[in-house]
């Protein structure tokens, strides 16, 4: 078992399946958590499960918002951040030939673009700090592509590049 007392983790996409996943585990090791996403039905049902998670509604494709939203789930968490997981993704599923350029750039734009300015934010902390974490959920179509995901594809191998 995984002892995370004291650690502070911010984990982003917590209202999917996965972040939903990674939250219980979380929860189970003790982590001082801040919960985000963009559905609220689904934030106050983790908020009513788990009274030790802070939740905080946030949508990371708001770009100009990144820096204040770092700020506020850092003084959430006593103002230090050990470590982030960036877990917030979308897809938009469709044959190249098919797909409009605003299909592509959305997943681009969330998955990776957003997952750098989150991660750029948080590592200023990090350096003061001297430590920290930063884990980027990707996919295996990063490595392999996949049938009518060229977008989703480009956006989870630009993680794994971006990551190494």
């Amino acid at each position: 078992m995984i002892n995370l007392k004291n650690t502070n983790v911010v984990l982003t996409g917590a209202t999917g399946g996965i972040g939903n996943s990674i939250l219980e585990v979380l929860v189970d090791a003790e982590a001082n958590i801040v919960a985000t996403g963009t559905n609220e039905e689904k934030l106050n049902k983790i908020k009513n499960k788990y009274q030790t998670v802070k939740v905080e509604k946030f949508d990371i494709s708001e770009h100009r918002n990144i820096e204040n939203f770092i700020n506020r789930v850092s003084d959430k968490l006593g103002n230090k951040i050990d470590i982030l997981i960036n877990n917030a993704g979308v897809t938009s599923d469709n044959l190249s030939i098919r797909m409009k350029e605003e299909e592509w750039k959305k997943v681009i734009d969330i998955n990776l673009t957003s997952t750098f300015l989150l991660s750029k934010n948080v590592l200023k902390k990090m350096l003061k700090e001297k430590k920290g974490k930063i884990i980027n959920i990707t996919s295996v179509v990063g490595h392999a592509g996949n049938v009518g995901q060229a977008n989703y594809s480009a956006s989870k191998a630009g993680l794994v590049a971006m990551s190494k």
